[in-house]
């Protein structure tokens, strides 16, 4: 489906005002020498954050998961990469676990990245 200019416009001018961090778990020395999974920022993106409202914040209240937030990115080749398991984003000291990574209408511009907040320790938040 191709867009209108009016559309397209839009799509370009959307501020994206929130800078996140998305992290990687790599396997990492520590100073003896040892090996151990940690997490290592990856890659700093520029994004739009939201809250879940209406009907997918009681749809994601049903599961005890309604601290999920949404953040809206540019597509980059890089979040091709990205899985639920071996990522996740820092933002403002708090720490998001990714449950879903959505191509928007596929059209390669913009990718909604469903997150469930961990708090600032990377504990679930009650």
């Amino acid at each position: 489906m191709i867009k209108s200019k009016k559309e397209a416009m839009k799509d370009v001018g959307k501020v994206l005002r929130r800078k996140i961090i998305i992290q990687k778990m790599e396997v990492v020395q520590d100073d003896i020498g040892n090996q151990k999974m940690e997490w290592v920022d990856w890659r700093p993106v520029w994004a739009e954050r939201n809250n879940l409202w209406g009907q997918e914040y009681y749809a994601a209240k049903a599961v005890n998961e309604e601290s999920t937030i949404v953040f809206t990115v540019r597509y980059a080749p890089f979040i091709d990469e990205m899985n639920t398991v071996d990522y996740r984003i820092k933002h403002n000291g708090k720490f998001y676990e990714i449950k879903q990574i959505d191509y928007l209408q596929y059209d390669d511009l913009w990718v909604k990245i469903k997150a469930l907040e961990r708090g600032a320790d990377g504990q679930y938040k009650n």
